[in-house]
């Protein structure tokens, strides 16, 4: 009998990485098939590292990075696009067709099934919430510099992760005609209801732009701005999960440091503006937001 494989496309920042791999992880699971990464697309793509491997997450490679000169990875990866032309024509190719969860996903049904896509809903890994809680963990200790902000975490009698997310934002035209760096009244209200609900609690701020977050919530009382290890910066995702209660930012990133906290007591406040308003007014978002969580327009 052959065996069943899924092989799913892994680009993008950890956030995207990670619900590419959960969807492959629900696909094959669904069919008691093995799943396979493809890394091919970071033979061109530098905007981010693969940092899957920071994890613990099977390291089940398909294609791996090219080392190629960069003239010769463009070359190879025209040739690739026109590969993966070809292949969408196969049924076992299967590239996500909209935002929101496509119901027909799990219809599909081959001995080679190949994904392609952003995947970001949970009802794609519904089947493997468990799994994905043991492999999306860091697969070596906490650096000396996060141990120490773990630590005044866990010692905070009721925990808040705040995160900003700035970065391309605001600063590469493309990704920002797609997501709209969130503005200061969302945190306030996110801050105010957050008070309201738990009483005194302790925010723990996190964004790629620290001049930024200072200068918005300099004097913000009992609140704290995390700073780690740039090299290591999958750990600020951990750190959050850390927290009790989170405030996220239309970013993958956050979404994850909020979903890996398992406790059923967590309150996590999300934006409604997931992308700009243009975008918006042509996307279905909804299904990108767990049950329970609060969204703040």
């Amino acid at each position: 009998m052959v065996e069943k494989r899924v092989v799913v496309r892994i680009v993008g920042g950890l956030g995207n990485q990670m619900f590419q791999y959960a969807a492959g992880l629900g696909l094959a699971m669904h069919h008691g098939a093995k799943l396979e990464l493809d890394l091919s697309a970071f033979s061109n793509y530098t905007t981010w590292p693969y940092q899957l491997d920071r994890l613990r997450v099977p390291q089940d490679i398909t294609c791996e990075q090219s080392q190629e000169p960069l003239g010769r990875r463009r070359f190879l990866t025209r040739l690739r696009s026109r590969a993966f032309r070809k292949m969408e024509s196969k049924a076992n190719y299967y590239r996500e067709p909209h935002f929101h969860f496509d119901e027909s996903f799990f219809k599909l049904n081959d001995k080679e099934m190949r994904i392609f896509g952003y995947f970001q809903s949970p009802s794609y890994f519904e089947n493997c919430g468990d799994m994905l809680l043991k492999y999306f963990q860091p697969a070596t200790p906490l650096g000396a510099i996060a141990q120490k902000w773990a630590d005044r975490i866990d010692a905070a009698n009721c925990s808040v992760s705040l995160h900003v997310r700035r970065g391309d934002y605001v600063t590469n035209l493309n990704a920002a005609a797609v997501h709209n760096a969130i503005g200061e009244g969302y945190y306030k209200r996110a801050i105010a209801l957050m008070r309201r609900i738990f009483g005194d609690v302790q925010f723990f701020i996190f964004s790629d732009d620290s001049a930024f977050v200072e200068q918005m919530f300099g004097d913000l009382p009992r609140a704290c701005i995390v700073r780690t290890d740039p090299a290591r910066s999958w750990e600020d995702m951990f750190l959050m999960a850390r927290c009790r209660h989170h405030i996220i930012a239309n970013s993958s990133y956050s979404w994850w440091g909020a979903w890996l906290n398992a406790s059923p007591d967590k309150l996590v406040i999300a934006p409604g503006r997931w992308f700009t308003r243009q975008r918006l007014s042509t996307t279905n978002v909804m299904d990108i937001y767990p049950e329970g969580w609060i969204i703040l327009k």
